[in-house]
C-alpha cells in the first residue's frame, strides 16, 4: 500500500510540471533553430536539444547571442499572453439599393474610380520560376546542413528579381528552420536555369522541405513605333 501511495504521488508531481517552453537560436547567417528547453553556452560551443530530443551544439561564432535572446523572450511572451477579449458582436442593418442615392457620373469627367485606376502603376508580371531539382549536403564545418538546387525559368522572356526561400520541416509538420535561398544570378534567360543554395547551420535532419522560388517578368521588346502625321498636299 505504501509503494501505491508514492507512485501515485510521484505521478500527480509529473503531471503538475508545466511542459517546458521552447527557445530559439537565431544563426548570424539569418537561420533560426528551435530547441527543446533552454541552450547553454559552454566554452566555445553552445549546447542545446533539438526538438526531437537528441543533444547537439553549434559553434558559439555561428551564433547571435543577442538575437536569440530577444527571440526566444518574444516567443514566451506570446505564449503567456492570454487570448484578447473578442468584441462584442453588433447588430448590422440590412440595407437596400432604395436606401442609396446614386449618382450619375459627368459625361465630360471620368469616374474617380476610373481615374484612380488608370493612375495606378500596372502589377510587375510574375515569371513561371520553378525548382528543376534540389539535394541535400553536410555543410563543409559540420555543423549542419546546405540545401542546393536548380531554379529553372519556363517563359520566353527574361527573369528578373529571382529570389527563393526554403523551408524544412519535422515528421509532425512543424517548422524547424528557415533560410533564404541564394540564386547564383538575379536574373535567368529565357528557358535558362540557374543554382541556389541555403545554409542551415545547427539543423541535421528533417523530413520535408518546401522551396518557393518567386521571380518577374522582363519584357525587353522594342515599343511599337508611331507613324509619322502626313502633310496634307500644297494647293
Amino acid at each position: 500500500m505504501k509503494q501505491k501511495s508514492a507512485l501515485g504521488l510521484l505521478l500527480s508531481l509529473l503531471l503538475a510540471v508545466p511542459p517546458v517552453a521552447a527557445d530559439w537560436l537565431v544563426t548570424r547567417a539569418g537561420g533560426r533553430v528551435e530547441t527543446k528547453g533552454p541552450w547553454q553556452v559552454k566554452g566555445k560551443l553552445v549546447v542545446f536539444t533539438q526538438t526531437d530530443g537528441s543533444l547537439s551544439s553549434l559553434r558559439l561564432a555561428d551564433v547571435d547571442l543577442e538575437t536569440s535572446r530577444k527571440a526566444t523572450s518574444e516567443a514566451k511572451t506570446r505564449e503567456a499572453a492570454p487570448p484578447a477579449p473578442q468584441p462584442p458582436k453588433k447588430k448590422l442593418a440590412v440595407l437596400t439599393d432604395k436606401d442609396f442615392h446614386k449618382a450619375e457620373p459627368s459625361p465630360e469627367k471620368p469616374a474617380e474610380g476610373d481615374a484612380k485606376k488608370e493612375d495606378a502603376p500596372a502589377a510587375k508580371p510574375q515569371a513561371t520560376v520553378t525548382v528543376a531539382s534540389w539535394k541535400q549536403l553536410d555543410r563543409p564545418a559540420g555543423d549542419g546542413i546546405e540545401i542546393q538546387g536548380v531554379l529553372q525559368n519556363n517563359t520566353d522572356e527574361i527573369a528578373a528579381g529571382v529570389e527563393v526561400e526554403v523551408q524544412l520541416f519535422n515528421e509532425a509538420g512543424e517548422r524547424v528552420a528557415t533560410a533564404p535561398g541564394i540564386p547564383s544570378t538575379a536574373s535567368i534567360q529565357p528557358r535558362g536555369a540557374t543554382e541556389f543554395h541555403a545554409s542551415f547551420p545547427g539543423v541535421f535532419s528533417f523530413a520535408e522541405a518546401k522551396i518557393e522560388p518567386k521571380g518577374w517578368r522582363l519584357d525587353l521588346s522594342p515599343a511599337p513605333s508611331q507613324k509619322p502625321t502626313e502633310k496634307p498636299p500644297p494647293q
